[in-house]
């Protein structure tokens, strides 16, 4: 028996697959702001007992503290990262979610990778790769990479492979890169 899912259904079924993905998302950043402030507050303490510390007194102490200093401060700036990570990818995956359902595609995978530095045009920038794979009909699909190329203002489509399956369906497997000014820090 073949089930026949109307289109409102798949749009709703989207959101909501969306909506859980942005929930899990948000628990992952929340997770990561505790576990930040968490390692800030272990930085101060540290800090303030290397300032309190005398000169004159077990040297050995001081190296291990000026250690743990170091500890704390490599892993807020790992944190630091992460949540930049997780920022840009959301951005770059809610623009393309959004870009799909304008283009009456499904999106059936999308992956993001970690961000890199890459000059673009003599400027440095930030670079995340996206790959992913989107399923409708061929005037869709061919709708959806023109709007991905013409609305990721800094970010392009680097290759597309369409596969069509029958008449009315295909997918097509994309990667692109987007890039933004690489902050100062």
């Amino acid at each position: 028996m073949k089930m026949k899912i109307s289109k409102a259904s798949w749009m709703i079924l989207g959101a909501g697959i969306f909506i859980i993905v942005l929930a899990g998302l948000g628990v992952t950043r929340s997770g990561q702001i505790t576990q930040l402030d968490s390692l800030s507050e272990n930085l101060s303490v540290n800090a303030a007992r290397l300032n309190n510390f005398k000169v004159g007194q077990q040297q050995a102490e001081v190296d291990e503290y000026q250690q743990q200093l170091k500890d704390v401060l490599d892993q807020v700036n790992e944190v630091k990262d992460k949540l930049k990570q997780t920022v840009i990818s959301v951005d770059v995956a809610d623009k393309f979610y959004d870009i799909a359902t304008f283009s009456n595609v499904i999106v059936v995978n999308l992956n993001t990778t970690k961000i890199s530095e890459e000059p673009y045009a003599s400027i440095d920038c930030d670079t995340i790769a996206v790959s992913g794979q989107v399923s409708g009909t061929r005037g869709d699909i061919i709708k959806f990479i023109i709007a991905l190329n013409d609305n990721f203002t800094t970010g392009f489509v680097q290759a597309a492979q369409v596969v069509s399956s029958d008449n009315k369906t295909s997918s097509v497997n994309l990667q692109m890169s987007v890039y933004t000014r690489k902050e100062n820090e």
